[in-house]
């Protein structure tokens, strides 16, 4: 392989420095130190040429209506069985209403862009992802019941200005 092609690769296991690249905003002489492929000034050309190629990073409103549900929990473990539709279920496990957690749960225009711009900002905010998902029109994102309304405010910014 060559070394423009060990570059691309390396960019796209990082993907805070893909989306730096399209953003416009990389010190390539520092993104070349960090990546180790050899040759900084070779593979700081490498990325340039990369980022060249790549479409600009751009604002994306989401149309969406955001709701917030406490009491929210793990059947089997933070609730028994419940006979309310489950909020999130992945291979078998749902979160329902009766928990200690709360759900933050947006309906229309989303998709998995959305949910990776929502669990950044999250994560930036420091605020604790016990689950997520999206399916169909709907996302959701369930974490400790102190941060509920943090979490509200966050997803409701994250669909007004993600990017894409």
């Amino acid at each position: 392989m060559s070394l423009a092609a060990d570059a691309r690769d390396a960019v796209r296991e990082r993907p805070f420095l893909l989306a730096s690249l399209r953003a416009g905003v990389v010190n390539y002489a520092a993104a070349a130190a960090s990546l180790d492929l050899g040759d900084d000034d070779a593979v700081a050309a490498a990325l340039r040429r990369f980022a060249e190629d790549l479409p600009e990073l751009e604002a994306v409103s989401h149309d969406v209506m955001v709701t917030m549900r406490s009491g929210v929990g793990l059947v089997g473990e933070d609730i028994e069985e419940s006979d309310d539709d489950p909020i999130l279920s992945v291979a078998g496990v749902e979160l329902s209403g009766g928990g200690p957690l709360t759900a933050i749960i947006a309906e229309g225009e989303v998709g998995p862009a959305l949910l990776a711009t929502v669990i950044s900002r999250l994560d930036a905010e420091s605020i604790v992802v016990d689950a997520a998902g999206v399916a169909g029109d709907a996302l959701a994102v369930v974490v400790p019941r102190r941060q509920g309304a943090a979490a509200l405010r966050v997803v409701e910014s994250a669909s007004e200005t993600a990017y894409a």
